[in-house]
């Protein structure tokens, strides 16, 4: 399926209009046609959108908004710089925007034949001009708050040298654009991110940025979502256990969080090493083991979720300087200073961590529910990724502890459902969807409520096996799998 074009030569135009009358092609503008009979007439334009301006306007240059946009706006038009003449082409769906100005220059680049793209620094000047439009008309250049959001954002993931080379860009090319005073604006824009003056600026992310508290925008909007859906859901209550089965619950806490990160020991052995302080051959990691265990019954942690951001953050340094004591290298205590991933999922980079970790929690601040509280604190923790390492335990303790503070039970995720947990995150950062999330919520609350932990670490290991929940296996205890 294609588009074409109409043509001067006779046999050609016969040849079109024949295709027309026949139902084998259909005009969508004039000199514009496509063979693609069922697709709306909008969707071809846009699908071939590059191929017609190609055509229509040889050697244009894609500018001003649509430069950064790379496709019609929401407003349902594409910017050119093309001739001499302000004029707009009105195709079905889409209105093309043509500005006079200066061609391609040497630092644009080529999108396909006959089609040219702003460079970065061009369009970013280009975007700096004052214009005005009808009040019927969008403006053909972008608001200062997204112009501004996006050199922070560059920033986040390039650093300065990149905003520096692109000044030097926009320097070397200013004056030959007639574009000198946006220049001027360009570079008061950059000084005042780098000067630390956010009266300057308009943008939240650039104003934490000046004052030297940057964030991840990204997971910002990701926190909100997760919360708006987990103050909608009802979640059943079940109270504390009896102190009698705090150790029991500790134990199997303790060893199903240390082996859903791969430390991984036989129950005989996390046996000896909690409650015998043998350390076998694996001191570290049992020491992870019995850290988490400590850490689990601990009266002043294991209850401790923060009165305010700051107090939240200084928690989760103490409660990960106890956690990894037996491990210098990865720096305990210490907020990452080095980014880090699992696979293709990159966390939050290490200069966002303490903003982006404190925004997050004000956001859930609200959550009346405490399992709702459980599972966005988790999450925010998971996703952030604080640490070199033990940040899944982390988050797991985090999420206990707002149960515990509520005299909820408190949840394990047993081994069994480790796939469906981790998938679940991944459902969540990479698809936005919360719904696995809190599906998964549900399950741990029925899971904990029963587990027979007053009968002693023997029946309900015995139980734990009888369910499959000590199975490393996909699909989680009985075979069942999230649905997704």
């Amino acid at each position: 399926m294609a588009v074409f074009f109409g043509s001067s030569i006779s046999a050609e135009s016969q040849r079109i209009r024949a295709l027309v009358r026949k139902g084998a092609a259909r005009q969508l503008a004039p000199r514009l046609y496509t063979d693609d009979l069922a697709t709306p007439p909008e969707e071809v334009i846009r699908q071939h959108l590059f191929v017609i301006l190609a055509h229509f306007f040889p050697d244009a240059l894609i500018s001003y908004r649509s430069a950064f946009e790379g496709s019609p706006s929401s407003g349902g038009s594409f910017h050119i710089t093309y001739g001499k003449t302000i004029r707009a082409v009105d195709l079905p769906g889409l209105t093309i925007r043509i500005w006079p100005g200066p061609g391609a220059g040497a630092q644009d680049t080529r999108v396909g034949p006959g089609l040219f793209m702003a460079s970065r620094h061009r369009a970013l000047l280009e975007n700096l001009q004052r214009t005005r439009a009808r009040s019927d008309e969008e403006r053909k250049v972008l608001p200062r708050t997204q112009i501004e959001d996006w050199i922070e954002g560059q920033i986040r993931l390039l650093g300065w040298s990149a905003i520096d080379q692109l000044l030097i860009d926009a320097r070397s090319e200013a004056s030959g654009l007639g574009l000198a005073d946006e220049l001027e604006e360009l570079e008061a824009m950059v000084e005042a991110l780098r000067a630390g003056r956010p009266e300057m600026l308009t943008s939240p992310t650039a104003k934490a940025r000046a004052l030297g508290r940057p964030y991840d925008p990204d997971r910002i909007s990701l926190f909100r979502a997760l919360a708006v859906r987990l103050a909608q859901e009802s979640f059943r209550s079940v109270a504390s256990p009896p102190a009698a089965e705090a150790t029991s619950r500790a134990f199997w806490e303790s060893y199903f969080s240390n082996y859903i990160e791969g430390t991984i020991f036989t129950v005989e052995e996390a046996r000896r090493i909690v409650f015998e302080h043998i350390f076998t051959s694996r001191p570290k990691d049992a020491h992870d083991v019995s850290a988490s265990y400590r850490l689990i019954l601990d009266p002043d942690d294991n209850r401790a979720t923060g009165a305010d951001a700051e107090s939240f953050l200084n928690l989760l340094q103490i409660r990960h300087a106890r956690l990894m004591a037996e491990r210098p290298e990865d720096s305990p205590g210490a907020f990452k200073r080095e980014a880090n991933q699992v696979g293709g999922r990159l966390f939050v980079r290490p200069e966002l961590v303490r903003a982006t970790l404190a925004m997050g929690w004000k956001i859930g601040a609200d959550l009346r529910d405490p399992a709702a509280r459980a599972l966005y604190i988790a999450f925010v923790v998971a996703e952030v990724h604080p640490f070199t390492d033990g940040n899944g335990r982390i988050a797991r303790l985090c999420m206990n502890a707002e149960l515990t503070r509520a005299a909820r039970m408190r949840w394990v995720v047993p081994t069994s459902l480790r796939t469906d947990y981790v998938t679940c995150l991944e459902a969540l950062t990479a698809g936005r969807n919360p719904d696995p999330w809190v599906r998964l919520g549900h399950r741990l609350i029925e899971f904990a409520a029963a587990v027979p932990g007053a009968s002693g670490l023997d029946a309900t290991e015995a139980h734990f096996r009888s369910i499959g929940a000590l199975a490393d296996r996909p699909g989680g205890f009985g075979g069942a799998v999230l649905s997704l």
